[in-house]
This record gives C-alpha cells, sequence and structure tokens, in this order.
C-alpha cells in the first residue's frame, strides 16, 4: 500500500493535487462553521446559479464565460451581505429568495433564446 502511494506522489502533478486538497479542505473547514453560524450556508448554492446565469449570458453575447461570471458573482456576493444587513428576511433565506429570481431568470433567458441551442452544435471561438 505504501509503495502505491509512493509512486502515486513521484508524479509532480499528484503532489500538486494533494496540497491544493489539503488547502480546500483547511479553508472548507475554516470559513464552513462560519457561514453556517451565521446562517449562510446556502450561499455557495445561490452564487453557483448566479454564475450560471452569467455563463449563459456570455456565451450568448460570444465572450469567454469566465471573463463575465467571476466579477457578476463578486458584485452578488457582495450585494447578497449588503442586502442581508438592510432587510427583514435575512441568512439562508434570502441566498434562497435570490436563487430562485436568478434560476427563474435563466429559464426566462434559455426558453426565449433560440441561439442558445448553438452551444451544444460547435464549439463558440471566443473574444479574449
Amino acid at each position: 500500500m505504501f509503495e502505491l502511494i509512493a509512486e502515486m506522489l513521484s508524479y509532480s502533478f499528484m503532489r500538486r493535487a494533494l496540497i491544493a486538497g489539503l488547502l480546500v479542505a483547511l479553508c472548507s473547514a475554516l470559513l464552513g462553521v462560519t457561514l453556517v453560524l451565521k446562517r449562510y450556508s446556502m450561499i455557495g448554492d445561490g452564487l453557483s446559479h448566479v454564475g450560471f446565469g452569467a455563463a449563459c449570458v456570455a456565451m450568448a453575447l460570444n465572450v469567454a464565460p469566465l471573463k463575465i461570471s467571476v466579477p457578476v458573482v463578486v458584485v452578488a456576493a457582495f450585494l447578497l451581505m449588503r442586502i442581508n444587513d438592510n432587510a427583514k428576511i435575512k441568512g439562508d433565506a434570502a441566498v434562497v429568495r435570490g436563487r430562485f429570481g436568478t434560476a427563474g431568470t435563466q429559464d426566462v433567458l434559455i426558453k426565449k433564446g433560440e441561439n442558445f441551442s448553438r452551444i451544444h452544435q460547435t464549439p463558440p471561438s471566443y473574444k479574449l
């Protein structure tokens, strides 16, 4: 068993993957407790839907999805925290409210825009 682990760690990409996994586990453990205690356990789910909607819009505009999605998700996270400070609904309830709003917007965009069907036919050439 130890020979197998030693053989796997002889590859540099496996060492980097192990280090990245350990760092993600450490950050998740530290941030997870804080998010759950502040009642933001659904924030990852909500922001993933915001990112998916931004990626859909970016693909429709023929722009690299990460160029649009990352700034939109960061701005959405800040807006979500700001709204939660001033709203009657706080924590996970506010996150879920925002999540369903963006999910509805994505649904309308996908059903209304027939251009989205071209995404699955040929890979687009993004403008970088």
